[in-house]
């Protein structure tokens, strides 16, 4: 199983060229060798492009390549302990920007990105590489013989949202299998305009509008990888992240002791549910918490859930599934499970922060906030009576995400305030 994740982004044919993914694919198979990968994509021209390069550069170092072509995250995941594979490689366009790449590196240790490809092997000693076609089935299966019967007897109405370059869902299948009934949109680039990322006030909207008018119980968009999910309740409401984590973790404790694992982002509404059973850690390391801790579940934004009595992979499809049979079971919409987690005044932004100062800023602020016993983790999280916030370091861009919660948005609004005049004024004290 792969429970370590790594993430390269970056725009394509400038940060992310073919020389570059053929360089990772050497570098990758040098630290595996001898090895065997699996390999996927969305359905995007760069992505089939940079697949290639990586997967010519694992042979080249001698390791054998299953490529599965087009593929959700989820479903290559399902096949790599059957296949015996060292670790899996997917390649999709990023969620956010239209012009970048989104390498991701799933393994059960961590790579050595920073290394040098030592060389080519013999040519007698080059890696194989082989197609696989319907490998899906081993997944559908799977998923279908740990989902309540109450589903099929629900008969429930799903809107599923992707973007144009998704790979084909088998979300739909598995639904039909349920007898539920499906409404597919496909969003095109066209509707993104200069606000690509994925899920925005457009798809949003038209999910929204199409759950209302054709009665749907719930709405979805899903990203390309399949490995997160936003939900749209059936009045067109959108669900917090933090909630429907909130909701599948009540779930999970109802009949566990636990515990659940989630990052530092996680709200108060989680521990609200957790009654003490809540792990926290650094963003990077939830996959690997949730399998080391034996977790019963485990999730983080942006809309990303385990199941660990299904794997131990970030899963979308396998969440809408669970879902319905929370509805199912508890004979509740999407709505009413809400209403019943607690939620807070909310904000996430982002300030601008030269990447040679990030650590150097944060290391001021757990000196400015020492006296409040700050938690430090991952960037530094403060607990205070009436809400937390936290500062940690952008895994790929220079700046600092800001998480603030409170039980008042003015009180949120206020302290968001104060933050950013406190960052800028350290970083302002730090270039003077």
């Amino acid at each position: 199983m792969a429970v370590y994740v790594q993430d390269i982004r970056g725009t394509v044919n400038r940060d992310i060229d073919c020389a570059f993914a053929l360089n990772l694919g050497m570098l990758i198979g040098d630290y595996l060798r001898p090895g065997s990968v699996l390999i996927g994509r969305d359905a995007y021209t760069p992505s089939q492009m940079i697949k290639r390069a990586i997967g010519t550069g694992l042979m080249a170092a001698g390791i054998d390549v299953t490529d599965f072509g087009v593929v959700t995250v989820p479903v290559m995941h399902h096949n790599l302990q059957d296949l015996d594979a060292n670790l899996m490689i997917n390649v999709s366009r990023s969620p956010l920007r239209a012009d970048e790449i989104n390498i991701k590196i799933l393994s059960n240790h961590e790579i050595p990105l920073e290394q040098r490809p030592t060389g080519h092997v013999p040519w007698n000693k080059l890696g194989k590489l082989r197609y696989l076609d319907n490998y899906a089935e081993s997944y559908i299966e799977s998923a279908l013989g740990l989902i309540s019967s109450a589903v099929k007897d629900t008969g429930f109405m799903v809107v599923l949202g992707f973007d144009e370059g998704s790979p084909p869902g088998i979300e739909g299948e598995i639904l039909n299998l349920l007898e539920c009934q499906t409404v597919n949109v496909s969003f095109r680039g066209s509707l993104f305009g200069e606000s690509f990322p994925l899920i925005n006030s457009s798809t949003i909207s038209m999910i929204s509008d199409i759950v209302k008018a054709s009665g749907a119980d719930m709405g979805v968009v899903l990203d390309n990888d399949r490995d997160s999910v936003f939900f749209i309740d059936e009045r067109g409401n959108p669900i917090r992240d933090q909630t429907v984590l909130s909701i599948f973790a009540k779930h999970y404790l109802k009949d566990h002791d636990g515990p659940i694992v989630s990052s530092v982002v996680s709200s108060r509404s989680l521990e609200g549910v957790s009654g003490g059973r809540l792990i926290r850690t650094s963003v990077d390391r939830v996959l690997k918490e949730v399998y080391e801790r034996r977790a019963v579940f485990g999730g983080d934004e942006p809309g990303m859930y385990i199941f660990p009595e299904f794997q131990y992979c970030f899963d979308g499809t396998f969440a809408i599934l669970k879902m319905l049979e929370i509805m199912a079971e508890e004979k509740m919409t999407l709505s009413q499970l809400k209403s019943d987690i607690d939620e807070y005044s909310r904000v996430e932004f982002s300030v601008d922060c030269p990447n040679e100062l990030k650590d150097a800023v944060i290391q001021r602020l757990v000196k400015y906030f020492r006296d409040k016993e700050p938690e430090l983790c991952d960037g530094i999280r403060v607990e205070e009576p009436s809400c937390f916030m936290l500062i940690r370091a952008s895994r790929f861009e220079p700046a600092l995400r800001i998480y603030i919660e409170s039980e008042s948005s003015e009180k949120t609004q206020n302290k968001a305030l104060d933050i950013m005049k406190l960052i800028e004024t350290l970083m302002g004290d730090m270039n003077d």
